[in-house]
């Protein structure tokens, strides 16, 4: 009896060392894939930063004056009838908008069958 006590500790004491195995192993993957991503999200606000400071460069009204006189450009200030609501712009029934969605994937779909 007692042979079997021994051996069910045993099997159990194997079956929980493997099961901390796996489960350290997996954390330190999922270790590995957060600092991936957190180096990635560094990257990107890196880039983003950089494209800011592009379009704050690319936007300036002296830089903008100075190329709009060298292409002969007829740049006017903005009009208060140009600028309208988001309101005021006609929205396409979601029925149309589906129909251009299913025709686009139809013909898509139709080229790659020709090809093979």
């Amino acid at each position: 009896m007692t042979r079997l006590i021994y051996l069910t500790v045993f099997i159990l004491s194997i079956i929980a060392s493997l099961t901390l195995y796996i489960i350290s192993y997996d954390s330190k993957n999922i270790s590995k894939q957060i600092i991936g991503i957190e180096e990635l999200i560094k990257s990107e606000e890196t880039s983003l930063k950089t494209l800011k400071a592009e379009l704050s460069l690319l936007s300036q009204p002296g830089r903008i004056q100075s190329l709009s006189q060298n292409f002969d450009l007829i740049l006017e200030p903005i009009k208060v009838s140009q600028i309208s609501k988001i309101e005021d712009i006609p929205i396409k029934p979601a029925n149309i908008v589906m129909d251009e969605l299913v025709q686009r994937s139809l013909i898509g779909y139709s080229e790659i069958k020709n090809q093979n």
